[in-house]
Protein backbone atom coordinates (compact mmCIF):
# COMPACT_ATOMS: atom_id res chain seq x y z
CA UNK A 1 0.00 0.00 0.00
CA UNK A 2 2.76 2.48 0.74
CA UNK A 3 3.84 2.64 -3.23
CA UNK A 4 0.42 3.89 -3.51
CA UNK A 5 0.46 6.31 -1.14
CA UNK A 6 3.86 7.60 -2.84
CA UNK A 7 2.08 8.21 -5.70
CA UNK A 8 -1.16 9.75 -4.05
CA UNK A 9 1.17 11.98 -2.20
CA UNK A 10 3.44 13.25 -5.20
CA UNK A 11 0.09 13.99 -7.37
CA UNK A 12 -1.27 15.94 -4.18
CA UNK A 13 1.60 18.30 -4.40
CA UNK A 14 2.07 18.49 -8.12
CA UNK A 15 -1.72 19.74 -8.18
CA UNK A 16 -1.21 22.31 -5.47
CA UNK A 17 1.53 23.51 -7.10
CA UNK A 18 -0.15 24.32 -10.46
CA UNK A 19 -2.02 27.45 -9.09
CA UNK A 20 -3.01 29.15 -12.40
CA UNK A 21 -5.16 25.62 -13.26
CA UNK A 22 -6.62 25.56 -10.14
CA UNK A 23 -7.96 29.24 -9.59
CA UNK A 24 -9.06 28.88 -13.01
CA UNK A 25 -10.99 25.78 -12.41
CA UNK A 26 -12.06 27.80 -9.32
CA UNK A 27 -13.25 30.39 -11.30
CA UNK A 28 -15.52 28.64 -13.44
CA UNK A 29 -17.10 27.09 -10.43
CA UNK A 30 -17.74 30.47 -8.88
CA UNK A 31 -19.46 31.49 -12.10
CA UNK A 32 -21.54 28.38 -12.21
CA UNK A 33 -22.58 28.37 -8.77
CA UNK A 34 -23.43 32.20 -8.89
CA UNK A 35 -25.66 31.39 -12.66
CA UNK A 36 -27.92 28.80 -11.15
CA UNK A 37 -28.08 30.41 -7.57
CA UNK A 38 -29.47 33.50 -9.80
CA UNK A 39 -31.61 31.04 -11.59
CA UNK A 40 -33.27 29.78 -8.61
CA UNK A 41 -33.49 33.40 -7.23
CA UNK A 42 -35.71 34.16 -10.42
CA UNK A 43 -37.96 31.00 -9.96
CA UNK A 44 -38.67 32.25 -6.34
CA UNK A 45 -38.82 35.83 -7.39
CA UNK A 46 -41.91 34.85 -10.12
CA UNK A 47 -43.48 32.90 -7.08
CA UNK A 48 -43.20 29.32 -8.30
CA UNK A 49 -41.91 28.23 -4.81
CA UNK A 50 -41.28 24.42 -4.33
CA UNK A 51 -43.01 23.10 -1.31
CA UNK A 52 -40.98 23.23 1.68
CA UNK A 53 -37.67 24.38 0.24
CA UNK A 54 -36.52 27.77 1.29
CA UNK A 55 -34.62 29.89 -1.03
CA UNK A 56 -31.32 29.56 0.91
CA UNK A 57 -31.72 25.61 1.52
CA UNK A 58 -32.23 25.39 -2.40
CA UNK A 59 -29.05 28.03 -3.36
CA UNK A 60 -27.17 25.75 -0.73
CA UNK A 61 -28.21 22.78 -2.48
CA UNK A 62 -27.24 24.22 -5.88
CA UNK A 63 -24.07 25.13 -4.83
CA UNK A 64 -23.06 21.82 -3.09
CA UNK A 65 -24.21 19.82 -6.37
CA UNK A 66 -21.99 22.02 -8.73
CA UNK A 67 -19.11 21.16 -5.89
CA UNK A 68 -19.08 17.82 -6.56
CA UNK A 69 -18.27 17.90 -10.08
CA UNK A 70 -14.96 20.04 -9.12
CA UNK A 71 -13.13 18.08 -6.65
CA UNK A 72 -12.26 14.93 -8.71
CA UNK A 73 -9.86 15.78 -11.25
CA UNK A 74 -10.05 14.76 -15.15
CA UNK A 75 -8.20 11.55 -15.06
CA UNK A 76 -9.70 10.41 -17.85
CA UNK A 77 -7.55 12.80 -19.76
CA UNK A 78 -4.74 11.50 -18.84
CA UNK A 79 -5.78 7.56 -19.20
CA UNK A 80 -6.86 8.27 -22.83
CA UNK A 81 -3.54 10.29 -23.39
CA UNK A 82 -1.62 6.89 -22.45
CA UNK A 83 -3.85 4.91 -24.51
CA UNK A 84 -3.52 6.71 -27.75
CA UNK A 85 -0.18 7.89 -27.52
CA UNK A 86 1.16 3.88 -26.27
CA UNK A 87 2.38 4.94 -23.13
CA UNK A 88 0.22 2.39 -21.75
CA UNK A 89 2.27 -0.65 -22.61
CA UNK A 90 5.30 0.39 -20.87
CA UNK A 91 3.36 1.09 -17.54
CA UNK A 92 1.99 -2.15 -17.72
CA UNK A 93 5.52 -3.60 -16.97
CA UNK A 94 6.04 -1.80 -13.87
CA UNK A 95 4.80 -4.03 -10.51
CA UNK A 96 2.57 -1.73 -9.75
CA UNK A 97 -1.24 -2.57 -11.78
CA UNK A 98 -1.74 0.93 -14.11
CA UNK A 99 -5.98 1.14 -13.00
CA UNK A 100 -4.55 1.19 -9.74
CA UNK A 101 -1.88 3.47 -10.08
CA UNK A 102 -4.00 6.02 -11.91
CA UNK A 103 -6.40 5.41 -9.14
CA UNK A 104 -3.92 6.57 -6.64
CA UNK A 105 -2.75 9.40 -8.43
CA UNK A 106 -6.23 10.84 -9.20
CA UNK A 107 -7.17 10.44 -5.25
CA UNK A 108 -3.57 12.48 -4.26
CA UNK A 109 -5.26 15.93 -6.99
CA UNK A 110 -8.85 14.92 -5.59
CA UNK A 111 -7.24 15.44 -1.72
CA UNK A 112 -6.03 18.80 -3.58
CA UNK A 113 -9.24 19.83 -4.61
CA UNK A 114 -10.92 18.88 -0.98
CA UNK A 115 -8.72 21.41 0.23
CA UNK A 116 -9.27 23.85 -1.83
CA UNK A 117 -12.90 23.57 -2.57
CA UNK A 118 -13.59 22.92 1.23
CA UNK A 119 -11.78 26.05 2.52
CA UNK A 120 -12.50 28.67 -0.27
CA UNK A 121 -16.03 27.19 -1.65
CA UNK A 122 -17.69 26.92 1.34
CA UNK A 123 -17.05 30.55 2.43
CA UNK A 124 -17.84 31.79 -1.31
CA UNK A 125 -20.94 29.96 -1.07
CA UNK A 126 -21.69 31.86 2.00
CA UNK A 127 -20.85 35.07 1.05
CA UNK A 128 -22.71 34.30 -2.14
CA UNK A 129 -26.16 33.23 -0.40
CA UNK A 130 -25.71 35.80 2.50
CA UNK A 131 -27.01 32.47 5.09
CA UNK A 132 -26.21 29.38 6.41
CA UNK A 133 -28.48 26.19 5.77
CA UNK A 134 -31.79 26.90 8.14
CA UNK A 135 -30.62 23.60 9.79
CA UNK A 136 -27.85 25.09 10.67
CA UNK A 137 -23.96 24.80 9.84
CA UNK A 138 -23.67 21.40 11.24
CA UNK A 139 -25.24 19.89 8.33
CA UNK A 140 -22.19 20.71 6.21
CA UNK A 141 -20.24 18.77 8.00
CA UNK A 142 -21.90 15.05 7.16
CA UNK A 143 -22.32 16.73 3.08
CA UNK A 144 -18.54 17.70 2.96
CA UNK A 145 -18.10 13.80 4.05
CA UNK A 146 -20.19 12.52 1.45
CA UNK A 147 -19.20 14.71 -0.92
CA UNK A 148 -15.60 12.86 -0.31
CA UNK A 149 -16.99 9.53 -0.99
CA UNK A 150 -18.95 10.86 -3.69
CA UNK A 151 -16.02 12.25 -5.70
CA UNK A 152 -13.93 8.63 -5.33
CA UNK A 153 -17.13 7.30 -6.97
CA UNK A 154 -17.27 9.86 -9.77
CA UNK A 155 -13.31 9.49 -10.08
CA UNK A 156 -14.14 5.65 -10.59
CA UNK A 157 -16.60 6.38 -13.28
CA UNK A 158 -13.92 8.63 -15.14
CA UNK A 159 -11.23 5.90 -15.07
CA UNK A 160 -13.91 3.85 -16.81
CA UNK A 161 -14.24 6.71 -19.06
CA UNK A 162 -10.56 6.64 -20.18
CA UNK A 163 -10.75 2.83 -20.22
CA UNK A 164 -13.00 3.11 -22.67
CA UNK A 165 -10.44 4.66 -25.13
CA UNK A 166 -9.56 1.14 -26.16
CA UNK A 167 -12.79 0.87 -28.25
CA UNK A 168 -13.53 4.44 -28.79
CA UNK A 169 -11.00 6.43 -29.41
CA UNK A 170 -12.11 9.28 -27.70
CA UNK A 171 -12.62 9.09 -24.30
CA UNK A 172 -13.69 12.72 -24.16
CA UNK A 173 -17.03 12.14 -25.89
CA UNK A 174 -17.42 9.10 -23.58
CA UNK A 175 -16.78 11.36 -20.27
CA UNK A 176 -19.67 14.04 -21.19
CA UNK A 177 -21.82 11.64 -22.46
CA UNK A 178 -21.31 9.93 -19.03
CA UNK A 179 -21.67 13.78 -17.35
CA UNK A 180 -24.93 14.45 -18.96
CA UNK A 181 -26.67 11.73 -18.05
CA UNK A 182 -25.25 12.38 -14.53
CA UNK A 183 -26.18 15.61 -14.47
CA UNK A 184 -29.90 14.78 -15.45
CA UNK A 185 -30.56 11.65 -13.35
CA UNK A 186 -28.22 13.36 -10.61
CA UNK A 187 -30.24 16.45 -9.60
CA UNK A 188 -27.71 18.51 -10.10
CA UNK A 189 -30.02 21.74 -10.77
CA UNK A 190 -33.30 20.77 -8.71
CA UNK A 191 -33.51 17.89 -6.04
CA UNK A 192 -34.81 15.13 -7.51
CA UNK A 193 -37.76 15.47 -5.12
CA UNK A 194 -39.10 17.84 -7.75
CA UNK A 195 -38.75 15.45 -10.84
CA UNK A 196 -41.69 14.60 -12.41
CA UNK A 197 -43.50 11.07 -11.84
CA UNK A 198 -42.54 10.10 -15.32
CA UNK A 199 -38.61 10.27 -14.06
CA UNK A 200 -39.31 7.86 -11.47
CA UNK A 201 -37.59 9.62 -8.97
CA UNK A 202 -37.71 7.35 -6.20
CA UNK A 203 -35.59 4.67 -7.85
CA UNK A 204 -33.19 7.60 -9.28
CA UNK A 205 -32.43 8.19 -5.59
CA UNK A 206 -30.87 4.58 -5.47
CA UNK A 207 -28.72 5.30 -8.69
CA UNK A 208 -25.33 5.82 -8.62
CA UNK A 209 -26.35 9.54 -10.20
CA UNK A 210 -27.72 10.17 -6.97
CA UNK A 211 -25.62 9.09 -4.57
CA UNK A 212 -22.76 11.17 -6.09
CA UNK A 213 -24.89 14.62 -6.54
CA UNK A 214 -28.34 14.70 -5.43
CA UNK A 215 -28.51 12.93 -2.17
CA UNK A 216 -25.56 14.22 -0.74
CA UNK A 217 -26.55 17.95 -1.20
CA UNK A 218 -29.96 16.84 -0.57
CA UNK A 219 -29.36 16.11 2.77
CA UNK A 220 -29.85 19.63 4.02
CA UNK A 221 -33.33 19.87 2.61
CA UNK A 222 -36.63 19.30 5.19
CA UNK A 223 -38.34 15.96 4.73
CA UNK A 224 -35.96 14.09 2.92
CA UNK A 225 -35.86 11.03 5.50
CA UNK A 226 -32.74 10.24 4.56
CA UNK A 227 -29.90 9.33 7.16
CA UNK A 228 -25.99 9.56 7.08
CA UNK A 229 -25.61 6.29 7.39
CA UNK A 230 -28.19 5.30 4.53
CA UNK A 231 -26.53 7.69 1.88
CA UNK A 232 -22.75 6.70 2.70
CA UNK A 233 -23.89 2.98 2.61
CA UNK A 234 -25.42 3.07 -0.92
CA UNK A 235 -22.47 5.27 -2.03
CA UNK A 236 -20.00 2.06 -0.75
CA UNK A 237 -22.26 -0.24 -2.75
CA UNK A 238 -22.05 1.61 -5.72
CA UNK A 239 -18.14 1.97 -5.00
CA UNK A 240 -17.64 -1.41 -4.57
CA UNK A 241 -19.72 -2.67 -8.02
CA UNK A 242 -17.56 -0.11 -9.96
CA UNK A 243 -14.66 -1.50 -8.83
CA UNK A 244 -15.36 -5.19 -9.53
CA UNK A 245 -16.65 -3.82 -13.09
CA UNK A 246 -13.80 -1.95 -13.86
CA UNK A 247 -11.63 -4.60 -12.64
CA UNK A 248 -12.84 -7.02 -15.39
CA UNK A 249 -12.84 -4.18 -17.57
CA UNK A 250 -9.19 -4.09 -17.01
CA UNK A 251 -8.36 -7.42 -17.92
CA UNK A 252 -10.34 -7.59 -21.03
CA UNK A 253 -8.25 -4.36 -21.72
CA UNK A 254 -5.20 -6.38 -20.95
CA UNK A 255 -5.96 -8.97 -23.57
CA UNK A 256 -6.73 -6.42 -26.12
CA UNK A 257 -3.03 -4.72 -25.78
CA UNK A 258 -1.28 -8.16 -25.84
CA UNK A 259 -3.26 -8.92 -28.88
CA UNK A 260 -1.99 -5.83 -30.65
CA UNK A 261 1.16 -6.11 -29.56
CA UNK A 262 0.89 -2.82 -26.92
Amino acid sequence: MIKYFHFARISFGDHLKNRLRAFTRFLIFMLLAWVMIQMWRVIYANGHTPDGISLTDMSWYIGLSQLMVFLSPRIFVTIDDDVRSGNIGYFLNRPMPYLWMRFSEGFGALCGNILIYFIFGIPFLYLLIGNVPDCGTSVLLPIMALLLSASVLHLLFQIGCGLSTFWTNDAVFIYHSYQKVMILLGGMYAPISLYPDFFFPQILKFLPFAAMVGNNAGFLLPNTGDSFIELFLLQLFWIAIIVVALSGLYQICLKKVEVNGG
